[in-house]
Protein backbone atom coordinates (compact mmCIF):
# COMPACT_ATOMS: atom_id res chain seq x y z
CA UNK A 1 0.00 0.00 0.00
CA UNK A 2 1.15 3.38 -0.63
CA UNK A 3 0.84 6.23 2.20
CA UNK A 4 -1.77 8.32 0.84
CA UNK A 5 -4.05 5.03 0.74
CA UNK A 6 -2.86 4.09 4.09
CA UNK A 7 -3.75 7.38 5.25
CA UNK A 8 -7.35 7.18 3.64
CA UNK A 9 -7.89 3.31 5.13
CA UNK A 10 -7.05 4.65 8.49
CA UNK A 11 -9.33 7.99 8.10
CA UNK A 12 -12.30 5.57 6.91
CA UNK A 13 -11.78 3.17 9.63
CA UNK A 14 -12.06 5.92 12.32
CA UNK A 15 -15.35 7.26 10.81
CA UNK A 16 -16.56 3.17 10.77
CA UNK A 17 -15.90 3.49 14.36
CA UNK A 18 -18.06 6.91 14.90
CA UNK A 19 -20.97 4.25 13.52
CA UNK A 20 -21.17 5.30 9.96
CA UNK A 21 -20.47 2.03 7.27
CA UNK A 22 -17.13 2.14 5.39
CA UNK A 23 -16.60 0.41 2.29
CA UNK A 24 -12.98 -0.34 1.11
CA UNK A 25 -11.88 -2.63 -1.46
CA UNK A 26 -8.64 -4.49 -0.69
CA UNK A 27 -6.33 -7.05 -2.17
CA UNK A 28 -4.18 -7.80 0.80
CA UNK A 29 -6.77 -10.42 2.83
CA UNK A 30 -4.67 -10.15 6.04
CA UNK A 31 -5.14 -6.46 6.33
CA UNK A 32 -8.45 -6.88 5.63
CA UNK A 33 -9.69 -9.44 8.05
CA UNK A 34 -7.23 -7.60 10.80
CA UNK A 35 -9.68 -4.35 10.65
CA UNK A 36 -12.58 -5.30 9.52
CA UNK A 37 -16.34 -6.69 10.81
CA UNK A 38 -16.98 -7.96 7.87
CA UNK A 39 -16.34 -9.60 4.53
CA UNK A 40 -17.29 -9.66 0.70
CA UNK A 41 -15.43 -11.78 -1.42
CA UNK A 42 -15.63 -11.49 -5.32
CA UNK A 43 -15.15 -14.11 -8.06
CA UNK A 44 -16.42 -13.26 -11.89
CA UNK A 45 -17.85 -9.90 -10.27
CA UNK A 46 -20.88 -11.47 -8.29
CA UNK A 47 -20.28 -12.15 -4.16
CA UNK A 48 -19.07 -15.63 -3.39
CA UNK A 49 -19.21 -15.12 0.35
CA UNK A 50 -19.63 -12.31 2.69
CA UNK A 51 -19.54 -12.12 6.46
CA UNK A 52 -17.22 -12.38 9.19
CA UNK A 53 -13.17 -12.53 8.30
CA UNK A 54 -13.25 -15.87 10.21
CA UNK A 55 -16.24 -17.63 8.78
CA UNK A 56 -15.22 -16.24 5.07
CA UNK A 57 -11.70 -16.74 4.44
CA UNK A 58 -11.58 -20.22 4.12
CA UNK A 59 -9.14 -22.30 2.08
CA UNK A 60 -11.54 -23.92 0.18
CA UNK A 61 -13.20 -20.55 -0.58
CA UNK A 62 -10.23 -19.52 -1.65
CA UNK A 63 -8.59 -21.34 -3.44
CA UNK A 64 -11.43 -21.78 -5.75
CA UNK A 65 -11.72 -18.24 -6.26
CA UNK A 66 -8.09 -17.77 -6.91
CA UNK A 67 -7.64 -20.96 -8.97
CA UNK A 68 -4.68 -21.21 -6.87
CA UNK A 69 -4.54 -23.47 -3.89
CA UNK A 70 -4.22 -20.95 -0.56
CA UNK A 71 -3.65 -21.91 2.94
CA UNK A 72 -5.12 -20.05 5.72
CA UNK A 73 -3.41 -19.65 9.14
CA UNK A 74 -4.40 -18.46 12.30
CA UNK A 75 -2.30 -15.00 13.07
CA UNK A 76 -0.03 -15.96 16.08
CA UNK A 77 -0.81 -13.04 18.19
CA UNK A 78 -4.35 -11.82 17.24
CA UNK A 79 -5.66 -15.40 15.45
CA UNK A 80 -6.98 -13.46 12.66
CA UNK A 81 -6.37 -15.54 9.21
CA UNK A 82 -3.50 -14.98 7.14
CA UNK A 83 -3.38 -16.11 3.89
CA UNK A 84 -0.62 -17.41 1.77
CA UNK A 85 -0.34 -19.31 -1.85
CA UNK A 86 0.60 -22.93 -1.33
CA UNK A 87 3.74 -23.69 -3.08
Amino acid sequence: MNKPLVNRFWSRRAQADGGRAVVVVLHDLGLAAAHADRIAVLADGRIAADGAPADVLSEELLSTVYRHPVEVFAHPRTGEPLVLPRR
